[in-house]
């Protein structure tokens, strides 16, 4: 469960696919890809809205719909944790996707009007040891109790001191190695620019990589 619940964040390169009308420059395309980074983990909906000529309220929207996306991939409806919690779990998960550490670079036209743009990444590894920690808490409490909690409260104190291991994390992320990944900027035959789900997939698993979470 627990890991599936972080993992299940890669799930924020979805919403990213954009589009846009018109021709474009080498800064337009640096400037299309980082409102799509800055959308989809940042929250910062206004450079989206304008590029991709939509309202700032449904930017905001898909943002929220991400996030309720992850929570349903994360279990936590079969969970059985308190309300409470959730909302917390959801919270942080959205400051998990804020500290995304990423950096538009540059840009090359191709052909046909088609972009690379370079994206450096550095890999977040604030949550690498919380399986370790997590088990060593559970060993430490429930090795000797005398009396056996319910499955239901078990389940929340495990559940909440998985979050506050996590929160304390996030209060200062560490990330591993800068690498580079290239994002694609295509344009389909209606003249519509946009951005490959695999190149922003790529980019999720660069940031988030698993053998860290």
């Amino acid at each position: 469960m627990k890991k599936h619940g972080v993992l299940a964040l890669v799930l924020a390169g979805v919403m990213l696919l954009l589009c846009g009308c018109g021709g474009m420059t080498t800064d337009d395309a640096m400037d299309y890809v980082q409102s799509a980074l800055d959308c989809g983990y940042k929250a910062e909906v206004k450079k989206y809205a304008e590029i991709t000529e939509t309202t700032e309220k449904e930017a905001k929207k898909e943002y929220e719909t991400n996030l309720d996306t992850i929570m349903k991939e994360a279990g936590f409806d079969d969970t059985g944790v308190s309300d409470e919690l959730k909302a917390d779990y959801r919270s942080m998960f959205e400051k998990m996707l804020k500290s995304a550490n990423y950096k538009v670079k540059e840009a090359k036209e191709t052909e046909d009007d088609e972009f690379t743009v370079t994206v450096e990444v550095c890999p977040f590894t604030a949550f690498s040891t919380v399986s370790d920690e997590l088990d060593q808490w559970v060993t430490d409490t429930y090795s000797n109790v005398e009396t056996i909690p319910s499955d239901e409260e078990l389940n929340e104190a495990i559940m909440r001191k998985m979050y506050e291991i996590m929160s304390a994390k996030l209060a200062d992320p560490t990330y591993g190695d800068k690498m580079e990944k290239e994002v694609h900027v295509k344009v389909n035959k209606d003249g519509v620019y946009y951005i490959p789900n695999d190149d922003l997939t790529a980019v999720d698993d660069a940031l988030f990589p698993q053998n860290q979470l």
